[in-house]
């Protein structure tokens, strides 16, 4: 059932009330009575005016995504038939017309159309999309554009609670005449994991790492941006969670980091993305159920729940099932999504050093990573953690 939201209708002397509350509820006691009683308009119009100038800045590099199939069975020579396929949103990456989105926003589709925010349309190609990632570049290639690229900023500075403002087409209320949307809220929570099962039911799509924010989120917000109070791009818009279909409050981002850039150029490049791979199946660590026999190094870490390939890197190195990979090129293992992300980004080829333990005792190998697609089917390459 789809949940009523109520509004909030509040004179402005409330409002500043429950602000100075705010302020005065994080100042010592002996110092409350020098604060002032209530927050003056002049400061909420600055806070406002600074939101107003952040959306001017960023709207004019966030578009609007609508694609379309082309059926076999077109309608006569000369004549070309197109059908709505989906809608989404993208942001600029390059004065040169290369654009960011989600990999899921483009997928079959034979026309992407984009929608600048001056209203202006025009049919984009394709450069590179990434399943595991859900990540992909287009670019329209027209002369006289003068398109303005987002800002990065590095979601590994993010921190829960601040302030993030989500750009996009929800919707597709941008569709005509590219005037995408901004919401604003906060950083609910960092390092979400979430697997979504695709359209046809027979595939899913797991992502982590995910930045969670209130910010509102809706159908058609797919590949926007995500700002932060600087107006730099850390996350890429990609889901919500609802029992409704439209926005409860948990809207989720890619977040923009090194990693994520290192993406981004190279689908921007044509390129496939190359992942490492050990060829084993990860699971969280079990903890200890009670702490008077805790070890705290088993605390952390990815436990192997088995090798998936008899000849792959991690069977190469000697690691088994039930081993804990508690170190990995030097690096401390968190978690399993942790070990995940670390190995996929590191170069095929390479030679890491990993430190494991193997029923509580301390060991080190060396693994050689080879790459994620051989010898997986698609649905493995999109399931990381069963198949890293």
């Amino acid at each position: 059932m789809a949940k009523v939201m109520m509004r909030a209708r509040r004179s402005g002397n409330i409002l500043r009330g429950a602000l100075a509350v705010t302020l005065m509820g994080v100042a010592p006691l002996a110092a409350r009575a020098d604060l002032p009683k209530r927050y003056e308009l002049a400061d909420l119009k600055a806070l406002q005016n600074a939101f107003v100038r952040l959306a001017d800045d960023v709207r004019p590099s966030v578009v609007a995504i609508k694609t379309y199939r082309v059926p076999s069975r077109n309608g006569g020579a000369g004549r070309r038939v197109v059908r709505p396929l989906s809608q989404g949103s993208g942001f600029i990456i390059d004065a040169n017309g290369y654009i960011a989105t989600n990999r899921h926003v483009i997928e079959d589709a034979d026309v992407v159309s984009v929608i600048l925010h001056n209203g202006l349309k025009y049919d984009a190609t394709v450069m590179q999309g990434d399943r595991r990632s859900d990540l992909a570049v287009i670019r329209i290639d027209e002369e006289g554009l003068k398109l303005r690229p987002v800002r990065f900023g590095d979601a590994t500075d993010a921190k829960i609670n601040q302030w993030v403002f989500a750009c996009g087409n929800p919707f597709g209320l941008a569709n005509n005449d590219g005037r995408t949307s901004v919401t604003y809220g906060v950083i609910s929570a960092l390092e979400r994991q979430m697997t979504d099962r695709l359209a046809d039911d027979r595939d899913r799509q797991y992502y982590g790492n995910m930045i969670e924010t209130s910010a509102t989120i809706n159908p058609g917000g797919s590949g926007g941006a995500l700002f932060n109070i600087d107006g730099e791009a850390v996350g890429v818009v990609t889901a919500i969670e609802t029992s409704s279909g439209v926005s409860e409050g948990h809207g989720f981002a890619i977040p923009i980091d090194k990693f994520t850039r290192r993406i981004l150029n190279t689908l921007k490049a044509g390129d496939a993305v190359r992942y490492g791979f050990l060829g084993v199946m990860v699971a969280e660590v079990d903890r200890p159920r009670s702490p008077l026999v805790a070890d705290s190094r088993v605390f952390h870490g990815a436990k192997l729940d088995r090798i998936t390939l008899p000849d792959g890197p991690a069977a190469e190195a000697g690691l088994k099932p039930q081993d804990i990979v508690i170190e990995y090129d030097g690096s401390p293992i968190e978690n399993s999504d942790h070990l995940v992300r670390l190995v996929g980004f590191t170069p095929v080829g390479a030679e890491v050093p990993l430190t494991f333990l193997r029923k509580g005792v301390k060991r080190t190998t060396t693994v050689t990573l080879t790459d994620r697609f051989e010898g997986l089917s698609l649905a493995e390459q999109a399931e990381p953690r069963t198949t890293q």
